[in-house]
């Protein structure tokens, strides 16, 4: 679809539509140039034969005619739009359609190399530590969870303390995060602030002013410093590490705008409940996944009660928090759940690729 040619021969592919498809022969072509383009060039209606003077009711019928041809060239446009829009939906799901075929030729490739070779797929999984992680989300199923949010226990920004390897006390996984960005930089000053900030939006805030801050140098560490912080919560507060088990094999995805720790989309977007328009490399639920997969390795139940605890914490939030949130309700809903979950995992965050304002990526946790 294109709008070039627009000039006297209407809109280019919108020609029919409307009333300036008239406009050439309603010029008098034998005039010279300056009368050509005087009122009787002026666009007509399709059954319109020009103004009639004396006669202003006619002159207003004729000017809502005009109006309505007007919003009916303006409607069939926007359908026009609307079916380029899923024009390319379509083709986003043929590519990724055949990326997964590409994926599974390889995959029985791999295993047909595997049995020449005397290994099988289980030996091969263990040997390279494969879990759901290294997978895609069509391999292991169409159960998801969104992470993120205030009221979510494994988003970063989850508040409940934790200690660094030296002992320091940090209010949540995500202050320890920024903590550590000003520490890699070297800025003292900008440490104490968000170790002593009374609240997250201070402690952000007190990030953002980090000193000689190089976001090529903080990509390098960020992922290490991600994983560290969301590490110390699991092991430092158990019910949180049995919550994260008890998701069993359930594919983790960080619903937040930026491309490496998310998926590209928030949860108040329709997109972040479709992973075929998952355009980011989550990182953040892959981490999770990987921590996850540690944890089981030696977890056990303290008793029945501790696991049935822990199941109607995952029933709620798996209702209310790890989902989409669909922003003509939301109002509703912090009014409706002002107490327990009320914000549903849509608190806004600070991106952890930069401090400066303006930075191109931002996460929201």
């Amino acid at each position: 679809m294109s709008f070039a040619g627009v000039g006297t021969r209407g809109y280019g592919d919108f020609a029919g539509l409307g009333n300036f498809n008239n406009f050439e022969s309603s010029v008098d072509h034998q005039q010279p140039p300056h009368i050509a383009m005087d009122e009787g060039a002026t666009p007509q209606p399709l059954s319109g034969n020009g103004r009639r003077s004396g006669n202003s009711t006619y002159n207003l019928q004729q000017e809502i005619i005009w109006i309505k041809q007007d919003s009916a060239q303006i409607r069939n446009a926007v359908v026009l739009l609307e079916k380029e829009k899923d024009n390319l939906r379509q083709a986003v799901r043929k590519l990724k359609l055949e990326n997964a075929r590409v994926k599974q030729k390889v995959k029985r490739m791999q295993e047909t190399i595997n049995g020449l070779s005397g290994v099988s797929a289980e030996t091969d999984n263990l040997k390279v530590g494969a879990t759901e992680a290294d997978l895609d989300y069509d391999d292991i199923g169409r159960d998801f969870i969104l992470v993120g949010g205030a009221q979510d226990p494994l988003s970063l920004r989850f508040e409940v303390s934790i200690r660094d390897e030296r002992g320091i006390e940090h209010k949540s996984a995500e202050r320890y995060y920024w903590y550590k960005m000003a520490e890699h930089f070297g800025d003292t000053e900008t440490m104490a602030k968000i170790l002593d900030a009374p609240s997250t939006i201070k402690a952000e805030e007190a990030m953002k002013d980090i000193k000689d801050f190089d976001e090529a140098k903080w990509n390098e560490v960020k992922m290490n410093v991600w994983e560290t912080g969301q590490r110390l919560k699991l092991e430092q507060t158990r019910w949180i590490a049995n919550l994260l088990v008890y998701t069993g094999k359930t594919y983790i995805a960080v619903a937040s705008q930026d491309k490496v720790f998310g998926t590209g989309w928030r949860k108040n977007r329709d997109e972040a409940n479709k992973p075929i328009f998952w355009d980011g490399e989550n990182q953040g639920g892959k981490a999770l996944m990987r921590l996850r997969q540690q944890i089981k390795e030696t977890h056990t139940w303290s008793g029945p009660y501790e696991e049935q605890e822990i199941e109607k914490r995952f029933n709620e939030l798996k209702k209310y928090v790890w989902r989409r949130i669909d922003p003509a309700r939301r109002l509703g809903i912090l009014r409706g759940r002002a107490r327990g979950f009320g914000r549903r995992g849509g608190y806004g965050g600070r991106g952890y690729g930069a401090p400066s304002a303006g930075f191109p990526q931002t996460i929201r946790h």
